[in-house]
């Protein structure tokens, strides 16, 4: 009976630790060398000008569909399954580029689900001589912090962790704001800025 216990706390235990799994995860180095010089090319290429979002934020939403099809690619569907443990597709939501400068940070926040089963919010960063680092608190309630290098994926489940980036005193940070979804059914109660 004791051992039947052991066991049957292993397995509840394992279990519970699994459910977080997919809550916030870390990749660097995501894409190859050359998929990442592409990307550099085609970023200082545009000039349009850009817009500024609700918290301050320059932003584009990026048009070069060489860039969309590159991270909603089977090559990277299939690395962004594999690591979540779920079977993911592109959004509907539009890839963005944001440039985070002096004073620019992000507030302490859970995204909301946009579709009816919580969507991967992912931040691709494309450069980062910033001191601005990510930072969230897990379901233990420890706060983690990471700096996010260039050509590294942050993968956040939203409805999951609080998380906030905290603002930048020196340098810059230029990311790619991108969503995997499991669903395309859009959750109807949320119509918010991306």
């Amino acid at each position: 009976i004791i051992l039947c216990s052991f066991i049957i706390l292993y397995f509840y235990f394992s279990k519970i630790q699994e459910n977080y799994g997919d809550y916030v995860i870390y990749i660097p180095n995501f894409l190859d060398k050359q998929e990442y010089y592409k990307i550099l090319d085609s970023i200082k290429k545009d000039n349009r000008p850009y817009d500024i979002n609700r918290n301050g934020l320059f932003k584009q939403t990026i048009i070069d569909k060489k860039i969309t099809k590159l991270f909603y690619s089977p090559k990277y569907i299939q690395k962004i399954n594999h690591i979540t443990g779920n079977k993911v597709m592109e959004s509907k939501i539009p890839i963005e580029y944001r440039i985070y400068q002096l004073h620019n940070g992000m507030e302490w926040h859970k995204d909301i689900l946009l579709y009816k089963q919580p969507q991967y919010e992912c931040v691709y960063t494309i450069n980062n001589t910033s001191d601005s680092t990510t930072e969230y608190i897990d379901h233990n309630g420890k706060k983690h912090s990471q700096w996010t290098e260039p050509n590294s994926l942050m993968i956040v489940r939203a409805d999951g962790y609080y998380h906030h980036v905290k603002p930048v005193t020196k340098g810059e940070r230029e990311i790619l704001k991108l969503v995997y979804t499991s669903t395309n059914k859009l959750n109807p109660e949320t119509i918010v800025e991306y």
